[in-house]
């Protein structure tokens, strides 16, 4: 108060209850006007309903012992069958495989200073552990291999001590080691001829989601640098390459993905002898990083238009060579500016890698349907399999976007 005229100084005045806190925040955004009172009570008495009703069959109707049922089925499909390697533990390759992710994985964690890749790799240490508290059914699987997935989370640890302590902690390290573990990990799952613990196992075994992650890395990995080089070259002057670039893109983009699957295991097949070696999985794999790589590039093509033109000049006054303005002014910007775009595309493309179903591969959804179909008594349990499906599905691909965010929160996309 102050002493001389008797009246409360500004220090003391505080604003209404009603416009701070969560009150003030429900005020302001869901009850502010007449109109928009009634709305939100109308749509959260709907909500309220849907949710009683969805957590009531959840909880009390669904029997997810079908779940449990077909295990480990989901995540490597049929490589634990006798079939797919027979006389040999081939068990141990998968999770194997899986510890070097995780080791990446922490190694990213050890050199980024923002918290983003800490929570990614915790979380995928955690939830590469909990694959062994799985039933694997057909076979079951040794206490030396769940022992294995159980490491995972002191895997996550040793890449973080090794990217915080020693000289691979650096960016360049850090892509050299994830490209050469995909290429170990694709070793270790089809195996080497002539090596006893290597065995050589089909691709006709590889499914479950196991499959659809290795042609979901394979397509991200490739579909962003091929789509870089489409959208260059169809803005390039030099008309014969600028022609072929739009050809490919427009004729990518203008066939359906299942058409083009289809095409790579019916047709390709007829332009090879028949001694040929055949590998479906390959040839899927490059039909969906092209076809990823033609809509990659109109969104690169979208961010190189959505520059001022007055940059480049600024370069060409400086003296830099047009691949150089192209490489290290425009390129960078461009990518940034659509990075939203760039993740959509990857989503998009996790999610089409469940069409090679057309082809007879048993990704996690061919092989979930396969499975419901061949046990009649699970039949009514459709349901929760492809409710744990799409839940298994929004998991990724909300961990992909809320990446994204990461990213672009750092750059400051659309802040300056």
């Amino acid at each position: 108060m102050n002493s001389d005229l008797g009246v409360p100084t500004g220090r003391d005045i505080r604003p209404p209850r009603s416009n701070i806190g969560p009150v003030g925040w429900l005020q302001e955004n869901l009850f502010s006007t007449w109109y928009n009172s009634g709305f939100t009570v109308f749509v959260g008495t709907i909500l309220v309903v849907a949710l009683w009703f969805v957590i009531g069959w959840v909880l009390l109707q669904a029997d997810w012992r079908v779940i449990a049922t077909l295990g480990g089925r989901v995540v490597i499909g049929q490589y634990n069958i006798e079939a797919a390697c027979p006389g040999q533990d081939c068990f141990w390759r998968p999770q194997a495989a899986l510890l070097l992710v995780n080791i990446v994985l922490g190694m990213v964690w050890g050199v980024s200073k923002n918290s983003l890749p800490k929570k990614v790799a915790l979380v995928g240490g955690i939830v590469s552990s909990a694959f062994a508290l799985l039933p694997y059914g057909l076979d079951s699987m040794g206490l030396d291999v769940r022992l294995l997935l159980m490491a995972n989370i002191p895997a996550v640890v040793t890449g973080w001590a090794i990217g915080r302590h020693t000289r691979l902690g650096n960016t360049r390290s850090i892509i050299i080691c994830s490209i050469g573990i995909f290429f170990i990990t694709l070793i270790l799952l089809r195996g080497i001829p002539g090596i006893a613990f290597l065995q050589p196992v089909s691709v006709i075994y590889w499914g479950g989601l196991m499959l659809n992650l290795l042609l979901a890395i394979a397509g991200i990995g490739l579909s962003l640098p091929i789509g870089i080089g489409l959208a260059l070259g169809r803005k390039s002057r030099l008309t014969v390459l600028k022609f072929l670039c739009i050809l490919f893109i427009e004729v990518f983009r203008g066939v359906p993905l299942i058409t083009l699957l289809f095409m790579s295991q019916v047709l390709v097949p007829l332009a090879f002898p028949e001694d040929f070696p055949q590998n479906s999985l390959f040839r899927a794999a490059i039909v969906i990083t092209l076809f990823s790589s033609a809509y990659m590039a109109e969104n690169i093509r979208g961010g190189l238009q959505s520059l001022h033109s007055g940059q480049a000049e600024a370069a060409r006054a400086l003296g830099l060579p047009s691949w150089q303005t192209t490489l290290f002014i425009s390129l960078p910007q461009a990518i940034r500016n659509v990075i939203p775009a760039i993740v959509g595309q990857f989503i998009s493309l996790f999610k089409d890698t469940t069409l090679v179903y057309i082809i007879g591969m048993l990704d996690v959804m061919e092989i979930s349907r396969a499975f419901i179909q061949g046990n009649p008594e699970f039949l009514a349990s459709a349901k929760e399999v492809f409710v744990f499906l799409a839940i298994v599905f929004w998991i990724f691909t909300y961990g992909m976007s809320y990446v994204s965010r990461g990213i672009e929160g750092h750059l400051g996309v659309g802040k300056r």
